[in-house]
């Protein structure tokens, strides 16, 4: 009786073992199916990072650019001209000596106009800083 014993735990263990294996070679099939799509997505993110880096790259070297000191001087120094030409366009174009009739308006919309493209500039370029820190 043992010897029966014996010879069907020999006989379950061999039959086991065929099952345990032909199921682990079904997962390694998928294993190796997942191994290569996740191979494929890699390869995929990585380009797509070195794409990212090159344009994060170049937009950090245009707001360096933008934010520079010198530059900034330069531009307090370009808007202090413009102020001062934009009054002597003012004070020209307010001639009271014909009364309300004789005040060049189209220099006056000339200077609204000039005033308002050049607030929506300076916004950009606030908003530009807000990105980059």
């Amino acid at each position: 009786m043992l010897d029966f014993i014996f010879i069907f735990t020999i006989f379950l263990e061999i039959v086991l073992t065929v099952i345990c294996s032909k199921k682990l070679i079904e997962l390694e099939k998928k294993v190796s199916i997942v191994d290569k799509k996740l191979k494929t997505i890699y390869t995929l993110t990585c380009e797509i990072n070195t794409k990212i880096k090159g344009t994060i790259g170049k937009i950090n070297k245009f707001v360096s650019i933008i934010t520079n000191k010198k530059l900034i001087k330069i531009r307090q120094i370009i808007k202090i001209t413009i102020n001062v030409v934009q009054i002597i366009i003012l004070i020209k174009s307010l001639n009271f000596s014909k009364g309300l009739k004789s005040i060049n308006y189209k220099n006056i919309k000339r200077l609204l106009f000039a005033q308002g493209l050049r607030q929506i500039i300076k916004n950009i370029f606030i908003n530009l800083n807000k990105l980059t820190t």
